[in-house]
């Protein structure tokens, strides 16, 4: 399935009629009027690229009152990665942020400093 995300700006007061239109599009599946420089963002699932190609290039560009588009294909996400996160980031938290449970013992022999010499007598 391809999905795009067009982003439409058109003449002011116009968005309700085109709102209209873009829900009569067949593989047109959400519809939102914004704020900003575009005015409205519909998105597009299609299982054909070339049906998608069509609906921007020749039914939603050619609206009236349609001033310009914007188009995001979004990419695809890495198969696998959420399985590799834990492997690929570092353990960066020092021991003594770590909770207890997770803290290396340290036996009270390894916590003397073997070179302190005491030279209070």
């Amino acid at each position: 399935m391809d999905t795009a995300f067009v982003l439409i700006n058109c003449e002011p007061g116009k968005e309700p009629s085109i709102i209209q239109k873009l829900h009569e599009i067949k593989n047109i599946t959400d519809v939102q009027g914004t704020y900003g420089i575009y005015d409205i963002v519909a998105r597009i699932d299609s299982d054909d690229k070339s049906q998608l190609e069509n609906i921007i290039s020749d039914q939603i560009r050619k609206l009236d009152n349609v001033n310009s588009t914007l188009t995001l294909i979004p990419t695809e996400p890495a198969e696998g990665l959420a399985d590799l996160i834990p492997d690929i980031i570092p353990d960066v938290i020092p021991e003594q942020k770590k909770p207890l449970e997770e803290q290396d013992s340290i036996s009270d022999e390894e916590d003397v400093d073997e070179d302190y010499e005491d030279t209070t007598n």
